[in-house]
């Protein structure tokens, strides 16, 4: 609202309306302690406070924060925050660090409470340190929490600024660990903002550093596959479908490797499909043929049956009308083994019209009644099944 608009509103209101409206434009946090709250010592702002001076402080901290939240949990939302906007003014009297944590806190109660006006004046009281101490140079102390009242708030490209500047001071400390938890949180970060691209490079350097120690170590090769698995679902996402194929391939050679069989075959079905999208025919069957042996051997039937229609319909996507009909015969012995009834009628359906569309009546009529004769006992499509039958 410009300041003419503002003017012209208050020009139809009464003073003590006039009040409130220019108390909801101020924010609280940027007027200093107020000097005349007894909790405040004479001499504030020229001499640290004594240990009992800070503990009267702390347990009317301790105080306004309980009765805020029975406030607030009674529905006495404005009467909760003026109590915490004081509590807010009052950890600047013990430190900085004290401070960004509670803003953080009650940041993070204002955003779950849709209360927009207070979640702003607590961000700006946060840019306001940010400033003052100069990331840069800051105490590095005070960035870990900083950047976590950020992240409270969800104001997420300042959490992601600070967590990049404590990354920079990590690799200078040649800090692995450290490294390590920051990367993991920026990882986070980037997807919560479905900035896929950024997140990808995060977890590529994920795992970079979880690769070099892995081989002794049961753990990192754990970490490994799970940021393999990530930087799949992310390469995924940002259409790099080629990249998608080379981290699950390398999956799968971890999962061979530690004859963890049973997660294979779900992998050969992702990447089959991978290869029908690049249009890369032959790879893509030869790779679903794969799934459904291993599956098929692991008794995983229901990625068999995925394969298998999959496989089929790509045969009859290349008119390879053989080689569809014998792979959705077998994939109805697996829909047979697994009690998928659903399933079975839809590959009847598809193996009658098959037979259908090359003249063949006989099987097609004899596929429809099959369809139809299941159908009825599920009350499924059963007219659509008649009229198929009918025209033949």
């Amino acid at each position: 609202m410009s300041w003419a608009c503002l003017l012209g509103v208050m020009g139809l209101l009464s003073v003590p309306e006039i009040a409130i409206a220019q108390n909801q434009l101020a924010n609280p946090l940027e007027r200093e302690i107020d000097s005349n709250d007894p909790l405040i010592p004479a001499g504030y702002g020229k001499r640290e406070l004594s240990a009992f001076e800070i503990s009267r402080i702390a347990r009317e901290i301790k105080q306004l924060e309980e009765t805020a939240t029975r406030e607030l949990q009674q529905g006495n939302g404005d009467q909760a925050f003026e109590l915490w906007y004081r509590q807010l003014k009052l950890v600047r009297a013990i430190n900085t660090e004290v401070e960004i944590e509670a803003l953080g806190k009650i940041g993070a109660i204002a955003w779950q409470s849709n209360r927009s006006w207070d979640l702003r004046n607590i961000a700006n009281r946060l840019i306001m340190i940010e400033q003052e101490i100069s990331v840069a140079n800051a105490d590095p102390k005070l960035l870990q929490p900083l950047a976590t009242a950020y992240e409270q708030l969800r104001y997420l490209e300042q959490a992601i600024a600070i967590y990049q500047q404590i990354l920079l001071k990590n690799k200078q400390q040649k800090n692995l660990v450290a490294e390590a938890e920051n990367l993991t949180t920026l990882g986070k970060l980037y997807i919560a903002q479905f900035n896929y691209p950024s997140a990808a490079t995060t977890y590529q350097e994920l795992l970079t550093l979880a690769e070099a120690k892995s081989d002794s170590n049961q753990f990192n090769l754990n970490q490994v596959n799970f940021y393999l698995s990530t930087l799949s679902d992310l390469y995924d996402r940002t259409g790099q479908t080629q990249g998608v194929i080379a981290t699950r391939k390398r999956l799968i050679g971890n999962y061979t490797a530690s004859k963890k069989l049973e997660r294979v075959a779900a992998l050969e079905l992702a990447i089959a499909g991978n290869y029908a999208t690049l249009n890369q025919i032959q790879q893509a069957k030869e790779v679903y043929q794969q799934a459904v042996t291993l599956a098929t051997a692991q008794q995983q039937l229901a990625i068999a049956d995925a394969a298998l229609d999959s496989l089929g319909k790509l045969y009859l996507k290349e008119g390879q009308e053989q080689e569809a009909i014998a792979t959705f015969t077998q994939l109805l012995e697996i829909q047979q083994q697994s009690y998928n009834d659903y399933g079975l009628i839809n590959t009847y359906d598809t193996l009658g019209k098959i037979y259908l569309s090359s003249g063949q009546n006989k099987p097609a009529k004899h596929y429809f009644q099959q369809a139809l004769d299941l159908a009825q006992t599920l009350n499924y499509q059963v007219e659509y099944f008649k009229q198929q039958i009918t025209k033949l």
